[in-house]
């Protein structure tokens, strides 16, 4: 069977009742097991007329100087999108090994959400009209469009106008913003689908996105799984992915969600479990939050989204947590591939101050899930302890009826990488002789960043931030809030994914003489003509 010559559904495929052999005697009733219709996913439909918006004169020349003052407003290229067919064809970049893999025949249905506030129009219409090109419509239930009271004119009759005709698109638009998280949460009462398809309203889906992500949860309801995110570049609106997935979602103290590679266990359980082990799903600890799929009755049942969170931030942290410590599970799916415009900057305000929204949520959050942790997470920004989240009660009961297992139990079971409190000899600032501290400068957000040498801070207010918070664990590693300190490279210590096999990555911390030591018989010291902490030979 070739999914790129059928594109739709094998209709070839027998029930495998009707191939048993027929005896002469008389029927007995006999229960015979019948193994679900396999078939490959949906590869979508290709060359297509190409769909323009309509109130765009295409004769026009090229204006740069109108494209560049565009884009600066937008935060992406408007002007280059609003003259990109809305229906182009998206590249198939999966691994060979997607088309490969069958799907059951029978897939629950999906509402696929699109929530936007002063979206661009061109980009709102390309995510819809994607979806309807790359799904077996049989899939699609429908594409709510969710407007958060948008105030440009675009988004108004124009809007009604390009989707009258495609009946499977719905549009909800809001009495007044509420913003993204209770825009999401609103919209997903508003769905009808089996399963609540979330997608940011700047997405192009590829073929063969959308069966990896609802067979798992056909199998499992309490499944919730995440595509893999390619790049649509803001500028040039070219597309660039992977062939597969090589991170999954991790989390650090100060409930980031960041990008992590894949730990050894979980590759040694694809290589067991999966015939195509590279490009089998894989559990994550996290996710962004902006794309998923799940079972719409048991996102209910886990309490939806947190009305008490502000307009954009640490609701995918909220879910995530939720998710893994109420009993389900999540996962990213290599073989659903969607691309996503990454804007250098929101184009929209935050309805107040986008710091002490997002902050206000992280903390907010915290208070809810972090248990006895909580103290910890309070040591590294302690200024967070005083501000007001409002009332958890509400929160803090659906915990209780869902009988949820402890944050302590999240780290351990779902991501180890993350030590907590009690597996370390010390966190905080570290200090020489010279008063002067380890200082990441935001180094240990990435791999590669290097250790620099800073002042050190009083321990109060914002200026005992994260840059300076440093932890040493009892299994021998030096780590920012992310990554672990490396000695292997010649420009001093630098972070990089812990390996946890010692060596560049090991170090000793001696209480009598206050030095770091690693087994080369070196020491953590400062250099401060260079300004970063580096090693050298041990002194007396």
């Amino acid at each position: 069977f070739n999914p790129r010559k059928n594109k739709g559904v094998n209709e070839n495929l027998k029930n495998l009742a009707d191939l048993q052999p027929r005896k002469k005697e008389e029927p007995k009733e006999v229960a015979v097991a019948v193994e679900p219709q396999l078939v490959h996913a949906f590869t979508g439909k290709t060359n297509l007329p190409p769909v323009y918006l309509d109130f765009v004169d295409m004769n026009q020349p090229w204006d740069k100087k109108l494209e560049d003052s565009i884009k600066s407003e937008w935060k992406m290229n408007k002007y280059l999108s609003d003259r990109t067919p809305l229906n182009r064809d998206t590249e198939d970049l999966r691994h060979a090994t997607c088309g490969e893999r069958t799907y059951q025949h029978t897939l629950p249905a999906a509402s696929i959400i699109l929530v936007f506030y002063n979206e661009a129009l061109s980009v709102l219409l390309r995510t819809a009209y994607t979806v309807l090109k790359e799904s077996d419509p049989r899939l699609v239930h429908e594409i709510l469009l969710y407007d958060d009271c948008s105030t440009i004119d675009e988004l108004k009759i124009p809007l009604d106008r390009h989707i009258a005709n495609y009946p499977k698109i719905r549009l909800v638009r809001a009495g007044e913003r509420g913003g993204l998280v209770k825009a999401r949460l609103y919209a997903s009462r508003a769905a009808r689908g089996e399963v609540i398809l979330f997608l940011d309203a700047h997405c192009e889906p590829t073929p063969g996105w959308l069966e990896p992500l609802l067979e798992p949860i056909a199998k499992d309801r309490t499944t919730v799984t995440v595509p893999s995110l390619d790049d649509i570049n803001w500028e040039t609106l070219k597309y660039a992915g992977a062939e597969t997935v090589y991170v999954i979602g991790g989390v650090n103290w100060l409930m980031n969600m960041l990008w992590a590679a894949i730990p050894k266990r979980e590759e040694m359980r694809r290589q067991k479990e999966d015939p195509y082990p590279i490009t089998g799903n894989l559990k994550t600890a996290s996710m962004a939050g902006g794309l998923f799929a799940m079972d719409r009755q048991y996102f209910k049942e886990l309490g939806e989204y947190d009305e008490g969170l502000g307009v954009w931030g640490g609701e995918n942290m909220e879910l995530s947590f939720k998710i893994w410590m109420c009993g389900g599970s999540m996962i990213m799916v290599p073989c659903s591939k969607v691309g996503h415009i990454f804007r250098p900057s929101h184009p929209y305000d935050f309805m107040g101050n986008t710091g002490e929204v997002v902050t206000r949520n992280y903390i907010r959050v915290a208070r809810v899930w972090f248990d006895e942790e909580l103290d910890f997470f309070f040591k590294i920004r302690p200024h967070f302890k005083d501000i007001d989240v409002g009332d958890i009660s509400e929160r803090l009961a659906i915990r209780e009826r869902l009988k949820c297992k402890s944050y302590a139990w999240f780290i351990k079971t779902i991501y180890p990488e993350l030590p907590l409190q009690r597996d370390l000899i010390g966190a905080g600032q570290f200090r020489n002789e010279n008063n002067r501290c380890m200082d990441t400068r935001g180094g240990d957000l990435r791999g590669g960043g290097v250790l620099h040498l800073g002042p050190c801070h009083d321990g109060q207010g914002r200026d005992s931030n994260s840059n300076r918070f440093m932890m040493f664990t009892k299994d021998e590693k030096m780590m920012g809030l992310n990554f672990c300190c490396d000695s292997g490279y010649a420009e001093g210590l630098q972070f990089h994914t812990c390996h946890n096999q010692g060596g560049a990555q090991g170090f000793q911390y001696n209480a009598e003489t206050k030095q770091i030591r690693q087994n080369n018989g070196k020491c953590v010291t400062g250099d401060e003509q260079k300004q970063l902490v580096t090693t050298a030979e041990c002194r007396p």
